[in-house]
């Protein structure tokens, strides 16, 4: 499980950012646990929606930090965030009709897409928000 914790590595250096990414870790780290308990499918399905509604209000409050900062990525990284989840709403929606349970590949993607997102696009965001202070 420990590819559903937060690590030192992921630091951004924005403290807002970074605890935010933490509780998307969180979040993770709970619902790869309701899967594998054999929670009731209801469990699982509270889980995933705190998990998509707060990585919308995360994606809100970085964009905000981005544009704040004049991040001249920001039309790219928006585009990102935008992507992830057109492509997570899509696989909560077929979670959610019952048709299949796509609770354990949505979790393999989502922290897969989260972890490679981090180190690579926000930490970036990190890099330059040191440069303008």
């Amino acid at each position: 499980m420990d590819r559903f914790q937060w690590r030192e590595a992921f630091r951004v250096g924005d403290g807002v950012v970074d605890e935010q990414h933490k509780r998307l870790f969180s979040l993770l780290a709970g619902l790869y646990q309701d899967i594998h308990s054999q929670q009731a499918q209801l469990a699982v399905q509270v889980a995933l929606q705190e998990l998509v509604d707060y990585t919308q209000h995360h994606f809100a409050d970085e964009e905000a930090l981005m544009r704040s900062i004049d991040y001249p990525e920001y039309a790219s990284h928006k585009a990102l965030h935008d992507g992830l989840m057109a492509q997570v709403g899509e696989m909560h929606a077929r979670c959610q009709s019952g048709l299949e349970d796509m609770s354990i590949e949505l979790l393999e993607f989502l922290s897969a897409w989260l972890t490679q997102h981090i180190l690579e696009h926000d930490r970036a965001v990190g890099r330059f928000l040191r440069t303008r202070e």
